[in-house]
């Protein structure tokens, strides 16, 4: 971690371990003493680690510590009350969250709400619609990574709710995993400090965090296979060293912060379903990381009475933890004591944030819609990352007076991709082609095109040449021409309507298809198989986010591509189920059948292209994640943009030279248009502030700072996860995915190859430059302190973000990686300013981790020490002076 203005929290700073006899201060006391407030979890990630134990030892962990408030609640309760604190139930209230219990009224132990993140609180009423955490983790802000966590903390409280399904701390090992717009990047360094500033944010406010998901869950392909019998899941095998080094210190840095709770993720690891992985669970969660928090399953990721293995919850229901659970421990085959000690743990949680005695810290009466606004806004703009720049941004008045915006992401702001996340306040959506209308100045000319229409229009008649037949919910029957009930055609609140006919498509080629709406659950379905659904009901509210972006009239857009043949007949069946009463927003029932054909999509990139060949400058908006339940990446095989948006972009840039590129994306993509286009915002997905942060950072009102957090490879086999001559490693191999790159993920796999990246890893430009300088290694205690000073040589103000990297040591026993991130800091000057940054590296960092002994060895020789503004941009070389290993 650096010193200075930099975040206290360095998880990764270990001294020696403590004896076991010494006295432990718990949580719930540190909170009180430090006033309640965020200080006392940062100093916990201060504290130095917990020991490390081999796994004997951790597989002989001790009992749950529990307060004698705890242990008074468990002789009182009955083994039916104790069963009921353990698995899910249905919220009476319905607020819309993923889980519920009901607590115990008669010895004032409250309800508990669980409620998704990890970007924002998911709940039936509305909150902040923050960006998501790619976005965040591209800040390299830590304190800004706290703030974010408070907002959700905060709101989460107002809105009932008392655990926080977030932080998302898995690592993004391979490009194509969908979640990866809810992670911090690849590195684990960076993934640990983003992830525990969540945690102290969150749980500053009385909040409970739940860090999620444990243990390599890193992909789609295999996660859990049938969702009911789990056959076909993959095992996904991960060595040691790797776990360790890799995989487990966002984990131990998060336990080491207080969080008070832990998911067990869907996938197999080693052999075993996750979430009854006696190995993971209880020798290394609990025994080695320390942890003393309660582990719930992912939702229906219970696959047996596991709770001896270390599950403390099953959610969203009582599966296994009901009456099975019940009967195995009258017939012994559970022990009771698994039963109370899962339930001490989670009541233990209760009595640390004071929600067993009222001093729970106390909720709000309101959202603060304004402060979570402002967060939403500082993480849309330092998490913008400037990837190359010929001079198109900041946009120059002559640009202004001459600009067109071109994409649909362009006129309406680009959140994020699909659910768990707040959806956000809609008044506040505004789009960048808006906020730069109302903010350029009044000598600004910008024009607009689509580019790529994701509304589209109605199907017409002609294409149902013998019309559609539509039976209402009572079975009556009327002919109709197409289908577009919207606005005032829409049917009453709660109708049910479903549409049967042939559908002849006029030409041959693809097809973008929608069912759009709003007030019903809607499917649209071909030759008998559904192929897209949109305003689905969860529990008790619907989002629209079943694409990146609602229709351009506010409603849901399910949506999807086919190749279609012209005058083939298909059968067609569209159904419109209204939402039950006590859904929020429940209203008029709005259904239409919308389409692109071919001939539409290829006329629209000629429009925009046209359009771009008139004006001095185009930007273009470009995305990927369609919506739908995760979005992100299609996990199919490749990075390229979707919706034939690499024509478009190519299009425009071969009309105009000047054409300026932005990406509201939460992956990597390819880029084959790389050399037509000289200047590339990756925005990100924004949020709901975000088309205001957008203009700011095209307008040179912000100085864009964000760097990036994974690899972005010039094409899939280049990165290390997808190499050639490793199925094992991504598809697997008999249901087996092997992660044989090791330690070397991500940025480390790229140097290892000598591969060279299209972006590299911390890579991020700005609008004004920096230089290095007089840099300084030399011995801190059993570590390092690496010192330097950065100096802003440009013209404007601006904030860089220098990146300490360890290479290998010489003639050490196992290979090392070429880099390694060993600390960073987020560093704002002035024009012509200069500061002295210091970067602490611990003696953790120096070491790797022994398989055979089964603990961390401090590497012996000397190691080069880097300094740069990426991972390739290295400015400043040094070494550790051969400091002494043993």
């Amino acid at each position: 971690m650096l010193r200075g203005d930099s975040f206290s929290g360095g998880l990764l700073v270990m001294p020696a371990a403590p004896n076991d006899a010494t006295p432990r201060t718990s949580r719930r006391d540190l909170f009180k003493q430090l006033g309640g407030t965020a200080a006392a979890f940062a100093f916990l990630a201060a504290a130095g680690p917990l020991a490390t134990a081999s796994p004997a030892v951790a597989a002989a962990a001790g009992p749950v510590r529990t307060s004698n408030r705890v242990r008074k609640l468990l002789t009182r309760l009955t083994i039916d009350e104790k069963i009921s604190l353990v698995h899910g139930a249905t919220d009476p209230q319905r607020l819309g969250q993923a889980g519920y219990l009901p607590g115990v009224e008669r010895l004032g132990i409250p309800e508990l709400r669980l409620t998704d993140g990890p970007a924002g609180v998911n709940v039936a009423r509305s909150a902040t619609g923050l960006p998501p955490v790619s976005t965040l983790g591209a800040t390299f802000n830590p304190h800004l990574a706290r703030d974010y966590g408070a907002v959700m903390g905060r709101e989460g409280r107002t809105l009932g709710m008392d655990v926080l399904l977030a932080p998302q701390i898995e690592l993004s090992r391979t490009p194509l995993f969908s979640r990866n717009k809810d992670q911090a990047g690849e590195d684990p360094y960076l993934n640990a400090l983003i992830g525990v500033a969540q945690v102290e944010g969150v749980q500053a406010q009385g909040m409970l965090a739940q860090a999620k998901h444990f243990l390599a869950n890193n992909q789609s392909v295999g996660q859990n296979g049938d969702f009911t019998t789990g056959k076909g899941a993959y095992d996904f095998r991960v060595d040691d060293r790797t776990l360790h080094e890799i995989y487990l210190p966002a984990w131990e840095a998060v336990v080491r912060a207080g969080v008070a709770s832990v998911m067990a993720a869907y996938n197999h690891l080693n052999g075993q379903w996750n979430s009854e992985n006696k190995t993971t669970l209880t020798g290394i969660l609990r025994g080695e990381l320390g942890f003393d928090g309660f582990v719930t399953s992912d939702w229906g990721a219970t696959h047996s009475v596991s709770i001896d293995a270390g599950l403390d919850m099953q959610m969203p229901d009582a599966g296994y933890f009901g009456t099975a659970l019940k009967a195995a421990i009258a017939a012994g085959t559970v022990p009771q004591a698994a039963l109370d000690t899962a339930v001490g743990r989670i009541l233990g949680q209760y009595d640390a944030f004071g929600m067993l005695d009222s001093t729970r810290v106390h909720a709000r009466g309101n959202v603060d819609v304004e402060a979570g606004a402002r967060v939403a806004r500082a993480v849309a703009t330092q998490g913008a990352v400037l990837l190359a720049n010929d001079g198109g941004l900041p946009l120059s008045r002559t640009a202004l007076r001459d600009l067109a915006l071109i994409g649909p992401t362009a006129a309406q702001v680009a959140i994020s991709a699909s659910g768990e996340r707040a959806y956000g306040f809609e008044e506040r959506m505004v789009g960048p082609l808006d906020a730069l209308r109302r903010t350029a100045g009044h000598d600004a000319h910008i024009r607009y095109a689509a580019g790529l229409d994701l509304t589209g229009t109605a199907v017409p008649a002609s294409a149902f040449p013998s019309g559609l037949t539509r039976t209402s919910g009572t079975g009556a029957q009327v002919p109709d021409r197409a289908v577009d009930f919207t606005g005032g055609r829409a049917f009453a609140t709660g109708s049910t309507e479903t549409w049967t006919g042939d559908f002849t498509p006029p030409t041959t080629g693809e097809y973008a298809l929608s069912v759009q709406g709003w007030g019903a659950a809607l499917g649209l379905s071909l030759d008998g198989t559904q192929i897209v659904t949109a305003a689905t009901s969860r529990d008790s509210f619907v989002r629209k986010w079943s694409s990146i972006v609602p229709t351009t009239d506010g409603l849901d857009n399910g949506r999807t591509s086919l190749q279609l043949t012209g005058g083939r007949t298909y059968a067609l069946k569209i159904t419109a189920t209204g939402w039950a009463a006590g859904t929020a927003d429940r209203g008029p029932v709005q259904v239409r059948f919308a389409w692109v054909t071919p001939e539409e999509r290829a006329a629209n990139i000629r429009e925009a292209a046209a359009l771009a060949r008139t004006v001095h400058t185009p930007v273009v908006f470009a995305y990927n994640g369609a919506g739908g339940s995760f979005g992100g990446a299609s996990e199919t095989g490749s990075l390229a943009l979707p919706d034939h948006q690499d024509e478009l972009i190519a299009a425009v840039a071969a009309a105009n030279p000047r054409t300026v590129l932005v990406l509201n994306t939460g992956t990597p993509n390819t880029m084959p248009w790389r050399r037509q286009i000289g200047t590339i915002l990756r925005a990100g997905y924004v949020g709901q502030e975000g088309g205001w942060a957008t203009a700011d950072l095209l307008l040179g009102r912000a100085n864009p700072s964000g760097r990036l957090t994974v690899t972005y490879p010039k094409q899939l086999t280049d990165h290390p996860a997808h190499a050639p001559g490793h199925p094992e490693r991504y598809l697997g191999v008999n249901e087996v995915v092997t992660y044989s790159e090791g330690i070397f993920t991500g940025y480390r796999g790229f140097d290892k190859a000598g591969t060279e990246p299209l972006f590299p890893f911390g890579h991020g430009l700005s609008y004004t430059e920096f230089g290095y300088g007089r840099l300084s290694v030399r011995r801190d205690g059993d570590g390092l302190a690496v010192s330097f000073t950065v100096t802003n040589r440009g013209r404007r103000s601006g904030a860089e973000v220098p990146q300490v990297y360890l290479g290998a040591a010489h003639g050490a026993p196992v290979e090392m990686a070429v880099k390694s991130l060993a600390g960073f800091e987020r560093v704002e000057l002035d024009p012509g300013e200069s500061r002295r940054v210091t970067a602490r590296i611990s003696e953790r960092q120096l070491s790797y981790w022994d398989t055979v002994r089964g603990r961390w060895v401090r590497a012996r020789g000397e190691r080069p020490v880097y300094v740069g503004a990426s991972s390739r941009d290295i400015r400043l070389t040094g070494t550790t002076g051969g400091s002494h290993g043993h």
